[in-house]
């Protein structure tokens, strides 16, 4: 359990962690690619080694230091060491390894966490074996473990859904260069979480690969091009940062965070955006972005495609005037919890008034809140979030503290900031 006092540094600067997203999207890819890749200032969270864990098994050789990562693309083809990978708690690394591992020759079974058994892969199943792909589900349909036959994506056109989740596309994205034929994915509904899919392409991109979105609908990736390995930094981490500029605004003091670019993909940037309506000075120069505090407001938002700012935005509305809404926001409850469910509840555990429906968080913000002692489901999102509310109220105890492991190892070490 972790203990948080009440702030006593009200004029804090950190420089913010690698981001996750970036992270997990050059390791799949540096192992897909030929050569050598070098991937400096990495996020070292559970997710990556857990992934990095599972590229060693399927035959990729992997250099690992404090600040670098070194992985032997495998050109296209693994060749696995192991028949069995776990990716522990990581949806990213289970969703896009059920593309990738396809590439294998030989099969596989690619399992995890309990809870990340009970979180659907159908649609990227579904996907890769309308592209030709040989894959059986070992216990339930639509979720792991899974096994994966390998020996080719053959390609072609898929048809899926977006609503819960982008990294379904992303997955079949990502590995599709290596298919025999063109990929076109068609996405059958409206995709959610936009930004991290344009993260994807991104990436893609950078290892030469080019993939052509046509709003969302309909993406197709040619298998002419393959990826080069390269040399890249991790840019800064948007979602990680959000936490310290979410307590810049609830405690109303001055955060500044450096190391962020502002022509960033990242979705997360929007955090800004939200806390400027709400009632915060947001200020920017050289990589570094400030946050001042103030009197904050309600705020009604669709968060369909930034679903990772629901739990920060949720504590910000507890201490804001009025009653919030975040809407659009149902498939949060496939994530590391009923992150809905969990949010409401330990918020009225802090005498915030906060409820759920099917896809909306409604908070009824107060200046009465106190501390309580939060059950975050091991989920690092949401403990995070409500270790800033203690630095507002005070005496509030974090259960289970660790798990923030998942994607910012280091956020106790750097939190302490904010009472020297």
């Amino acid at each position: 359990m972790k203990i948080v006092k009440k702030i006593k540094n009200s004029d804090v600067e950190i420089t913010a962690p690698p981001s996750k997203a970036h992270t997990l999207r050059a390791l799949i890819i540096g192992s897909l690619a030929q050569g050598t890749t070098v991937i400096k200032n990495p996020l070292l969270g559970e997710d990556q080694r857990n992934v990095l864990d599972c590229l060693k098994k399927l035959g990729v050789k992997t250099g690992l230091t404090t600040c670098k990562i070194i992985v032997e693309g495998a050109g296209g083809k693994y060749s696995p060491m192991e028949n069995e990978l776990n990716v522990g708690e990581s949806g990213v690394g289970m969703n896009f390894l059920c593309s990738a591992a396809n590439l294998a020759d030989k099969p596989v079974i690619i399992a995890g966490s309990k809870r990340l058994m009970e979180r659907p892969i159908g649609e990227v199943i579904n996907g890769m074996r309308q592209l030709g792909c040989k894959i059986d589900y070992l216990d339930k349909d639509s979720f792991p473990p899974v096994k994966i036959y390998g020996g080719a994506i053959k390609g072609g056109a898929a048809s899926i859904k977006g609503s819960k989740t982008s990294q379904y596309f992303s997955s079949i994205a990502i590995s599709s260069p290596y298919a025999q034929t063109d990929v076109t994915l068609n996405c059958t509904d409206e995709m959610t979480e936009r930004p991290y899919f344009d993260i994807s392409l991104q990436m893609m991109s950078e290892f030469g690969v080019n993939a052509v979105n046509k709003n969302y609908r309909q993406i197709t990736i040619p298998n002419g091009k393959k990826y080069c390995a390269r040399e890249m930094t991790i840019e800064g981490d948007y979602s990680s940062a959000s936490f310290f500029f979410l307590a810049g605004a609830i405690c109303k003091s001055k955060v500044t965070v450096g190391g962020l670019r502002t022509d960033t993909k990242q979705g997360d940037k929007a955090f800004l955006n939200l806390i400027d309506k709400m009632g915060c000075k947001v200020s920017d120069a050289k990589d570094k972005i400030c946050v001042q505090g103030a009197e904050l407001i309600a705020i009604e938002q669709d968060m369909s495609n930034i679903p990772d700012l629901v739990p920060p935005m949720a504590i910000a509305a507890a201490f804001a005037k009025g009653k919030s809404r975040l809407t659009n926001i149902g498939h949060l409850r496939h994530k590391e919890c009923d992150r809905l469910a969990v949010m409401a509840s330990e918020l009225n555990k802090m005498g915030v008034s906060a409820e759920c429906n099917e896809d909306s968080l409604i908070i009824e913000g107060t200046k009465q809140a106190k501390g309580a002692k939060i059950d975050p489901h091991n989920d690092h999102r949401i403990a995070m979030s409500f270790a800033v509310a203690g630095l507002a109220v005070g005496d509030q105890i974090i259960k289970d503290e660790s798990c923030v492991a998942k994607s910012f190892p280091d956020f106790w070490e750097i939190f302490e900031v904010f009472h020297k």
